[in-house]
């Protein structure tokens, strides 16, 4: 699901790939909501599928420094010329997720990509969200 949505907390954020700034809106989807099986961020620009297609995805690295989130891929991103990262400026997540180098799945979906965590930083993220109002539930179907 792609834009504002029940569970997906907008973050004030900015995304740059390669030096350049891209118009992309970043939200936190919470467990539970809108079609979510696990707490994730959704990094939502068109231009993102060029380099990850829907149903595409690749592993990277991810680590915080200062404000940000650093996602660096093992190959280049071609279609965004040749760029390896892709950086989530934003102090509120990089803070929630510090200290954090780790592996990460980031996956194409339409209108975007989105970014897989590990067990860990899925604790913190939805330690956040929880702050903000918005609790993980259980994703399973209603009556299992």
């Amino acid at each position: 699901m792609t834009g504002p949505g029940e569970g997906k907390i907008p973050l004030k954020a900015r995304v740059l790939v390669g030096g350049r700034e891209l118009g992309c809106d970043v939200y936190l989807h919470v467990k539970g909501y809108s079609r979510a099986r696990v707490t994730h961020v959704d990094v939502e620009c068109g231009e993102l599928n060029e380099a990850v297609p829907p149903g595409a995805h690749a592993y990277a690295t991810a680590y915080t420094r200062g404000g940000e989130l650093r996602v660096r891929f093992r190959e280049p991103l071609k279609a965004l010329g040749y760029a390896r990262e892709l950086v989530v400026v934003c102090p509120e997540l990089a803070a929630a997720l510090a200290p954090m180098r780790d592996l990460v799945y980031v996956g194409g979906k339409e209108g975007g990509v989105f970014i897989g965590f590990r067990r860990e930083q899925i604790r913190k993220l939805e330690a956040l969200a929880s702050s903000l109002g918005v609790p993980p539930r259980s994703a399973g179907k209603p009556g299992l």
